[in-house]
């Protein structure tokens, strides 16, 4: 008698889905309890059946449906039911009351059949117990249909004992039913090696080492890489779990230390979880020494609903030096989710392991397939909330989404992005990735954080492209000047009414607004914003626009400006309204004149016909060949300001209009 077989599993005829409803409508048709004799059942429930595998598939969906298994016989509270009379009577039974009936019924069908006994991963399975010198105690069915052998066990397809509370839980399990040898070997070891039906049996203590896998991990399509044995020895206080997988499947995970009696739960910081589309890797980090179990559950990646455990490993950690503390992930998966890509994340410039900073600053860049709106969290173990929100300057560009990071505090990081559709506001925000960052060296200091108050939308993004606003000089969030001073450019091509915004949350007491230290420039169509800084430190500089002058001004971004330097320059002279687009002052650019000097004036003003310095005199400047009105004016000693002023001359007028003052230092206060 050929007993091997371990590739005909499809040389069976499969039922179809009308044949399989029929036989379904049938056999639950049929009294349980009531029946005194399995002859008379088996009649009834394989009426009409075509062939043995319909005999057989009858049979096996009457068992796992009309029997329960006998959690008060396994424990020995009362006598343990395995007669197919008794269990048929009762609709109870242990492991050898599912065989018994499904070889009697089998026989009484004309199929062969043999009840088969040897050791199962089931009730009371603790990783790494063994079998050696110990009687088995399960037991379960080989059938012959078509000239060869299969298995399957009914115990195990009718549901699971839950022995926290000592009751049967009804869950049928169509896995056990003709299951591949080389996927019932890793939780059924027989008796006798030639029912394993494998080309190469596997002996016991091989059997004692193989991973234990449910059900659904096989439902998956789940393929375990590494490792190949349940125990795992950490290396450096680390261990990985790795399997790959033809659908989508989402995953997480529980870590307990086996601590006496009872295990003690570990937190999720303790693994380290990336899955991608294809694959999955669980990097295993025990917080201490010791033995750990874990336990892995899945689910399809279509569906979200929960979770099903799908295989238990155990950990030795010989180390009794504690790993470095994780911040907690309550995403679980590190790195991209494995829904980035249906959320618009095309790729990221950071993968799961941990990114290594010595200099306390990171930058996250996610390339987009579509515009995105972008929000991010950042958690490590001493970070404040408040101060967290401070650590972060994000970019959103119609391809790409960047973030900004500054580590206050040595040690590991987490920072999580949620995205949503740039144009449909009311969708909410998804975890579109989880990122570990390791801060080495370099921790930032708590006074040269970002700004507070940061808009979402930090330098060059969609806004100002939606505005018209093109060609930066500057195309990221951050600007640094190791000087105090920088020009940011860029094109306005729809005329828009511009207006800056400079603010720094401790700046010393300087005598005059800090918006004087900005001045724009319009040349055509291209704008220079102009940044002389007064101090060292981190600045905001917001950028505002508006289309008419019955609009409010609105944010198009915010520049980081960092300034390394020590020199305090002097405030902008201050503009007015009249001050058009096309003027460009070039001398003096600042704001602060000494007293009791000549200071040389070089001022364009398109469309001008008088151009004036007004101080203690009038002082009238020339129109050169290159159209720029020029002169050297007096400061005088007792003017504190003195005022450009403007005529266009239209119609004979000669009102003029002031378009900038300056301010002349006294004599006290000289710079």
């Amino acid at each position: 008698m050929e007993r091997t077989q371990t590739d005909t599993q499809t040389d069976l005829p499969l039922l179809t889905k009308h044949q399989h409803q029929l036989l379904s409508q049938k056999i639950f048709s049929v009294p349980t309890i009531t029946q005194t004799i399995s002859q008379t059942i088996t009649q009834t429930i394989t009426e009409g059946a075509q062939n043995e595998l319909e005999k057989l598939r009858a049979i096996w969906i009457w068992l796992c449906h009309n029997i329960e298994y006998d959690v008060s016989g396994y424990l020995g509270l009362t006598d343990k039911l395995c007669s197919p009379e008794r269990v048929i009577e009762t609709g109870r039974g242990v492991c050898c009351g599912y065989s018994s009936v499904c070889m009697q019924m089998c026989q009484e069908a004309g199929i062969e059949c043999q009840e088969v006994s040897g050791h199962g991963k089931g009730i009371g399975y603790r990783q790494g117990q063994s079998y050696q010198n110990t009687k088995s105690l399960h037991m379960w069915n080989a059938v012959k249909l078509g000239g060869h052998w299969y298995l399957l066990d009914a115990c195990w397809g009718a549901g699971r004992v839950d022995m926290d509370n000592k009751a049967f839980i009804k869950r049928y399990d169509d896995f056990y039913f003709l299951t591949d040898p080389e996927d019932f070997i890793n939780s059924h070891c027989p008796d006798e090696k030639e029912w394993q039906l494998l080309d190469d049996p596997i002996p016991l203590e091989e059997f004692e080492k193989r991973v234990l896998k449910t059900s659904e991990f096989y439902r998956l399509g789940l393929t375990l890489l590494h490792p190949k044995h349940f125990l795992l020895v950490t290396e450096n206080g680390e261990a990985s779990v790795s399997m790959k997988f033809t659908k989508p499947v989402d995953f997480t995970y529980q870590i307990s230390q086996r601590s006496g009696c009872e295990p003690k739960a570990v937190n999720s910081s303790s693994g380290l979880l990336t899955v991608t589309r294809e694959s999955m890797r669980l990097r295993l980090l025990p917080p201490t020494g010791g033995t750990y179990d874990v336990m892995i559950f899945a689910r399809s990646g279509n569906n979200s609903g929960t979770f099903s455990w799908v295989c238990s490993l155990l950990v030795e950690c010989p180390e009794q030096e504690p790993t470095k503390e994780l911040p907690e992930n309550p995403f679980l998966s590190w790195g991209l989710q494995r829904s980035a890509e249906s959320l618009g994340v095309k790729k990221c410039s950071n993968g799961a392991e941990a990114a290594v900073s010595e200099t306390g600053s990171f930058e996250l860049v996610l390339h987009t397939s579509r515009p995105l709106m972008m929000l991010c969290e950042l958690t490590q173990k001493d970070l404040d909330p408040s101060i967290a929100k401070r650590c972060l300057a994000t970019q959103i560009q119609s391809d790409r989404l960047t973030c900004n990071v500054l580590c206050p505090y040595l040690g590991y990081y987490r920072l999580s992005v949620f995205v949503r559709n740039y144009e449909r506001p009311q969708d909410g925000f998804q975890n579109g990735g989880n990122f570990l960052l390791h801060c080495t060296g370099g921790a930032i200091n708590l006074n040269e954080l970002f700004p507070p108050a940061l808009s979402t939308a930090c330098g060059p993004g969609i806004r100002t492209q939606d505005a018209g606003l093109s060609k930066f000089s500057h195309t990221g969030a951050l600007v640094s000047t190791q000087q105090g001073k920088c020009n940011i450019t860029f094109q306005n091509q729809q005329d828009l009414e511009l207006h800056a915004v400079l603010f720094k949350e401790q700046c010393k007491r300087l005598g005059h607004p800090l918006c004087r230290h900005v001045f724009f420039t319009y040349n055509s169509s291209k704008v220079t914003i102009s940044v002389a800084l007064p101090e060292a430190g981190v600045y905001k500089l917001g950028l505002y626009a508006k289309t008419s002058t019955d609009q409010d001004f609105s944010l198009l971004c915010d520049f980081v400006l960092c300034n390394s330097s020590g020199s305090s320059w002097p405030p902008f002279p201050c503009t007015y309204t009249a001050w058009q687009r096309g003027s460009v002052l070039f001398e003096p650019r600042g704001g602060l004149l000494e007293p009791l000097s000549w200071v040389l004036f070089r001022v364009r003003v398109p469309g001008a016909q008088r151009v004036s310095v007004v101080g203690e005199q009038l002082m009238e400047l020339q129109l050169s060949k290159s159209r720029v009105w020029e002169g050297e004016v007096f400061t005088g000693a007792s003017m504190s300001q003195l005022k450009l002023a403007a005529s266009g001359g239209g119609g004979g007028s000669t009102d003029m209009t002031i378009i900038m003052s300056f301010d002349v230092l006294s004599q006290q206060n000289e710079m």
